[in-house]
């Protein structure tokens, strides 16, 4: 159980520092301020905006959809 409470720490600590990198930017966690997300398949590649900043790309928009 050590390791997994040990991946835990390293994953929020990540975490919170990639959101503190992207809030610095001013861009999306999520898409890093490109609007768009992209999920791979062998057959076609499918591009979405992004759900967690509307497409906007901002911290901003983030941040008050993800409160």
């Amino acid at each position: 159980m050590k390791i997994v409470k040990l991946i835990k720490g390293w994953y929020h600590a990540y975490k919170e520092k990639h959101e503190a990198q992207m809030k610095e930017l001013g861009k999306c966690p999520v898409c890093h301020g490109s609007g768009f997300t992209t999920i791979p398949s062998p057959y076609t590649a499918n591009t979405f905006d992004c759900h967690t900043c509307n497409g906007t790309g901002l911290y901003s928009e983030w941040e008050k959809n993800n409160e």
